[in-house]
């Protein structure tokens, strides 16, 4: 096996660097889901809650926004925890000398 330069590493390494701005988005368009009851209906309280202050447009992006959380949460809800995984830290409060 022929040992790669620094050199040829280099230009090997900008170019997988610089590949997305010259390839363009590459992955196939996605159809816009329908947003989901449930964001619809949180949307809704906002606006009821603020009349005045959304336009249709707003509303909109907000409903899409909502959405978006709540279908990361439920990817998020699909990683599977075992008994010993544990978080990288734990916080407590110091609450001064015993």
């Amino acid at each position: 096996m022929d040992a790669l330069s620094r050199r040829a590493f280099a230009e090997q390494l900008a170019l997988t660097v610089a590949a997305p701005w010259f390839l363009g988005d590459i992955r196939p368009e996605q159809q816009p889901q329908e947003p989901s009851a449930l964001a619809k209906a949180l949307a809704e309280t906002i606006r009821l809650r603020y009349p005045d202050r959304f336009t249709p447009d707003d509303l909109t992006t907000l409903i899409r926004s909502i959405d978006s959380r709540l279908r990361q949460i439920e990817r998020l809800y699909q990683v599977a925890l075992t008994n010993g995984d544990e978080p990288d830290f734990v916080y407590s409060v110091y609450r001064g000398a015993d």
